[in-house]
């Protein structure tokens, strides 16, 4: 699917809807404000796994006890470099539209869709180069730990991440 052309978006559409801005998440700016206290307690929580599991398997511990720290040795992997994967996969895979009454965000098979008239509450955080992350909320508390398709698990948000122009995106959300 070529995001530039957002044909596909009009089997969607109401007949009165139109098509204001369309695009992708930008590569880079991974790391989030939450990475201050993410990144150190990642790293402590695998190197300590694997050091607990490097001892298990160097001495004649139970085969329970060498089983019991690979699931803890995945998870520091994925906090300590996975997560960072699978956000870049999920943003190449991801599309924006934006509509005069609507945002939606694609993820392969996947679309979601808002009425961003209706959301009272709207955080921009910039980024570098004119990058920024719009959310979409009905409470001030979002938990931004997890990025999953442009949602927040278990929370009521929806996200525009990392977009170029994010100052013209502003505009045209606002109707300017």
């Amino acid at each position: 699917m070529d995001y530039r052309q957002p044909n596909w978006i009009n089997q969607y559409l109401t007949p009165d809807e139109y098509v204001l801005w369309n695009g992708k998440p930008g590569k880079g700016n991974l790391l989030t404000k939450q990475d201050i206290f993410m990144v150190p307690f990642s790293i402590m929580w695998c190197g300590g796994v694997i050091i607990w599991e490097t001892e298990v398997l160097m001495h004649s511990a139970p085969l329970l006890f060498k089983l019991w720290g690979i699931p803890f040795v995945c998870v520091g992997l994925y906090m300590v470099f996975g997560r960072f994967i699978m956000k870049t996969y999920l943003r190449k895979k991801t599309v924006y539209v934006i509509t005069n009454k609507r945002i939606f965000s694609f993820y392969k098979e996947q679309l979601n869709s808002i009425d961003y008239h209706i959301y009272p509450f709207r955080t921009v955080t910039r980024h570098a180069e004119g990058y920024g992350t719009i959310s979409f909320s009905t409470s001030s508390q979002t938990n931004r730990m997890f990025y999953l398709r442009g949602q927040l698990p278990n929370q009521n948000c929806f996200e525009l991440d990392n977009i170029p122009d994010v100052d013209r995106v502003i505009r045209i959300l606002s109707g300017q």
